[in-house]
């Protein structure tokens, strides 16, 4: 299933000045990654300078990233790097080392940022990789609580969605809160609360695997903590190695 980003390519030099200068400025999170074959190497930098005259701007890693950053940096012209907050993407090609404190990279004459969507959306649904567990009641008209153990269809920084049947859904309204979940993706747990934006029905089709008509329950976090969402950051980050490579296409 696609993950419903876009990528655009960004070749405006003043955009792509701009875009870095604000990472820098306001201290975002960054990433460097490299694939070698199967096995995805990641570590957390920042940008220290940008510098507009040289052509280049210099990254330096996070406490306790050095030697993951140095091992990425070597035995290549090039990194790849990936910037969350503004969904930007670049391939920078490598000027100078000062390893293990800090390496010069040129500013690229493109990147690319995921168009539509703010956040980075994965599509789940087939991996079974997201779950939640929560209580939702409604009144109609006595009180029903009930009990759901779900995996998420997609995720993303800012909301999950699930799939849930007919009989289900009558718990699901617009704006409902949904309070408490246990949220658990890759090896991480922690408690959020969201808020429903949509619920959509869902027919089966040859893409979407499914047998028969269910309904997407779509939602925003309402109450999530930063620690949680650096990591979903980080697991959705880890699992869209395709749409990375696309900026070289």
């Amino acid at each position: 299933m696609s993950n419903h980003n876009q990528l655009r390519k960004v070749t405006d030099e003043s955009i792509i000045l701009s875009l870095l200068s604000s990472a820098k400025e306001t201290a975002l999170e960054v990433f460097v990654w490299r694939l070698v074959g199967e096995s995805k190497h990641l570590a957390n930098v920042k940008i220290e300078s940008v510098r507009k005259a040289r052509n280049d701007f210099c990254i330096v890693p996070i406490s306790g990233h050095e030697k993951m950053v140095q091992e990425i940096m070597s035995s290549q012209n090039f990194v790849d790097i990936y910037v969350p907050d503004s969904a930007m993407l670049l391939r920078c090609n490598i000027r100078q080392t000062e390893a293990p404190v800090r390496y010069y990279v040129e500013i690229p004459n493109f990147i690319a940022q995921v168009e539509r969507r703010k956040n980075l959306r994965l599509n789940v649904h087939e991996s079974n990789e997201v779950s939640l567990k929560f209580d939702k009641s409604i009144s109609n008209p006595k009180e029903l609580t009930q009990h759901f153990n779900k995996f998420c269809f997609d995720v993303s920084a800012g909301g999950i969605s699930f799939l849930v049947s007919r009989m289900e859904s009558k718990f699901f309204k617009i704006n409902d809160p949904i309070r408490n979940i246990e949220f658990n993706f890759g090896s991480y747990k922690s408690r959020v609360s969201a808020q429903i934006s949509l619920v959509k029905e869902i027919e089966p089709d040859e893409f979407n695997g499914l047998t028969y008509k269910v309904w997407r329950v779509c939602c925003r976090f309402s109450q999530i903590d930063q620690i949680t969402q650096k990591h979903l950051e980080k697991f959705i980050f880890e699992r869209i190695k395709d749409e990375l490579h696309a900026i070289n296409a």
